[in-house]
C-alpha cells in the first residue's frame, strides 16, 4: 500500500465539501494555454467562487471516477509530496502539492500558494 503524504485541509470556509466537492465551472489558462491561472467553481448552493494559483508549475486533472485513493474531500495541502519530489526541483523550492476534489474532477497542482475568493476569476493584463 502506498503511504499517503501528510495533508492539511485548506480553505474549508471557501471550498465546501458535503460528500462531494463543488462543481468545476471553468479552467482559466494564460493566453498561450499553457499555464493554469485559476478555476471557477460553484458550491452546492450555487455560489460562484474561484481559486487562483500562485506560480503554478505542474497541473493534472483526473476524472473522479478513476481516482484510486483521493483525500476524503475538499482542498488539501499535501506539502512536499512524493509526486512533487518526482519532478526536477530547480523551480519548485517554494512550491507545495495541492489537491482539490471537485464534484467530478480531481485537480492536483504544484504551485506556491492558493488564493480563494468570491465570484468568477478575472485575469489582469
Amino acid at each position: 500500500m502506498v503511504q499517503r503524504p501528510v495533508s492539511d485541509r485548506v480553505a474549508a470556509d471557501k471550498f465546501h465539501f458535503d460528500g462531494r466537492g463543488p462543481e468545476l465551472q471553468r479552467a482559466v489558462w494564460d493566453s498561450r494555454g499553457t499555464i493554469l491561472l485559476a478555476v471557477d467553481y460553484a458550491d452546492a448552493d450555487g455560489t460562484l467562487r474561484h481559486v487562483r494559483f500562485h506560480s503554478p508549475q505542474v497541473v493534472m486533472f483526473t476524472a473522479e471516477e478513476v481516482v484510486s485513493d483521493p483525500q476524503p474531500g475538499g482542498a488539501f495541502d499535501l506539502g512536499r509530496s512524493p509526486w512533487l519530489q518526482s519532478f526536477q526541483q530547480q523551480h519548485l523550492g517554494r512550491c507545495h502539492h495541492f489537491q482539490l476534489l471537485f464534484y467530478d474532477e480531481l485537480l492536483d497542482i504544484i504551485c506556491e500558494s492558493l488564493e480563494f475568493a468570491d465570484g468568477a476569476f478575472t485575469p489582469t493584463i
